[in-house]
């Protein structure tokens, strides 16, 4: 029986009087007592048969009203919901203050998230509500109504990254480029960027991945720690704790007159050789750090001005984008488009032009002449894209390795068109483009 066009009262009014009306048949058929003792009409059977259908029906309107008026609810209190978590979160971190001055330590203090968690779950499953907060009918339906069909809120999409479908509950959509991802998808590229800062903040499309839009699928543990790692990140010169045992991160407010105060073991860091911090003198050499100076001399390696990464440049320009997001001259370090130096080294160029040729089985069968003419447009093609956008892609079936994050896909890989570029799915979607 297909009712879920009708509106919730006229629903409940047709079954009501479909119930009336086979009770008022049940008892004119019984009561003609034209049937044998013990015998079961067939009739007797198929209106028993609607009944318990019709029965059925109208707990799945109770069900589905319910629900529905719950998850209203939640959605019109939201913005109540938020200021008292925000008034509630601001006592809290009042008495924190407090104790912190006080030099006692407050074993309650807590900041409460369930509001903005809660809302946004419920939110999620009520897909299509206006911005009013008016839930029409059809949505927020019970898990009882939703087994009986198929609401919009429960179609299947897919996940830009996986590529498998998830219903809607379990998608985010990225406010830039619109892209979908499932909850497993965004927990995991979230993680990857806090291991590695080249995919620090986590994007599609060149664009950041606001954490307000994945916060229905992360703890809030979780977000603390991508919180923390966010200010890691973005501070330049950092200081990690000097004792190997712990290297945790140490914070500006922490450090004071070139001392790093470690806020989990309190060890004392200097924050000019990064070693035990020195008393009452000034930082002496580092042996060990002359040690790496003199090998990145050796291999022809570059010191970020930034963060004092060293960084190894394997193919391409001499534009080196960091993994702190500076930009400097890979022969001399300066600051990008400070200096006078060549853009390309010609040596690294033709490598990189004979590794594109190589792919081509073609390529590496032609004679001496033609094949150096094939290198020789792959290099005028890579200086032309140097600064390539990378807006079209193909594939190349088979195993191949990402020259981005240097894994290994079985299968098939991307290419860009332009550069010649290899990349996985995340590094084309989360770090390129």
């Amino acid at each position: 029986m297909d009712l879920h066009y009708l509106d919730p009262m006229t629903l409940s009014m047709v079954v009501q009087l479909h119930l009336e009306d086979l009770r008022e048949l049940e008892k004119s058929i019984t009561g003609k007592g034209k049937h044998r003792e013990g015998e079961v009409l067939d009739s007797i059977v198929a209106i028993e048969a609607y009944q318990t259908e019709l029965s059925s029906n109208a707990q799945l309107l109770s069900d589905r009203a319910m629900c529905q008026s719950m998850a209203q609810a939640v959605v019109l209190d939201a913005d109540a919901i938020r200021a008292f978590e925000a008034e509630e979160t601001q006592t809290v971190r009042d008495r924190e203050l407090a104790c912190r001055l006080a030099g006692i330590q407050d074993p309650t203090a807590t900041t409460p998230n369930l509001g903005i968690e809660m809302t946004g779950k419920m939110k999620a499953l009520a897909i299509d509500a206006p911005e009013d907060g008016i839930i029409p009918p059809g949505h927020a339906e019970s898990s009882a109504w939703a087994a009986s069909r198929q609401p919009k809120n429960l179609q299947s999409i897919a996940c830009v990254s996986c590529t498998e479908k998830h219903y809607r509950s379990n998608i985010a959509t990225c406010p830039g480029c619109h892209h979908d991802y499932c909850g497993e998808c965004l927990r995991s590229l979230f993680q990857a960027s806090m291991a590695d800062e080249s995919l620090f903040p986590p994007k599609c499309c060149r664009l950041p991945i606001p954490i307000d839009v994945c916060r229905p699928f992360f703890t809030k543990q979780f977000i603390g720690e991508f919180l923390a790692k966010k200010i890691e990140f973005e501070t330049p010169n950092r200081t990690y704790c000097s004792k190997q045992t712990c290297s945790a991160f140490v914070p500006p407010q922490a450090i004071k007159n070139g001392v790093a105060t470690c806020i989990r073991c309190h060890t004392l860091t200097c924050t000019v050789c990064k070693k035990a911090a020195h008393a009452n003198s000034d930082c002496p050499d580092d042996p060990a750090a002359k040690q790496l100076v003199e090998l990145a001399k050796q291999e022809g390696w570059q010191k970020c001005y930034s963060c004092s990464r060293f960084v190894e440049l394997q193919f391409g320009c001499n534009h080196i984008t960091c993994r702190c997001s500076a930009q400097f001259c890979y022969l001399c370090g300066e600051r990008w488009k400070t200096c006078r130096c060549d853009q390309w080294q010609e040596d690294r160029l033709y490598a990189r032009a004979n590794t594109i040729v190589n792919r081509d089985a073609g390529g590496r069968r032609l004679g001496a002449n033609a094949r150096a003419n094939l290198v020789t447009r792959a290099a005028q093609n890579l200086v032309r894209n140097h600064q390539c956008q990378h807006t079209s892609w193909g594939s190349l079936s088979g195993r191949h390795q990402c020259e981005q994050c240097n894994d290994t896909l079985p299968n098939y890989i991307y290419e860009c068109r332009q550069c010649r570029i290899m990349v996985c799915r995340r590094c084309r979607y989360n770090r390129l483009t």
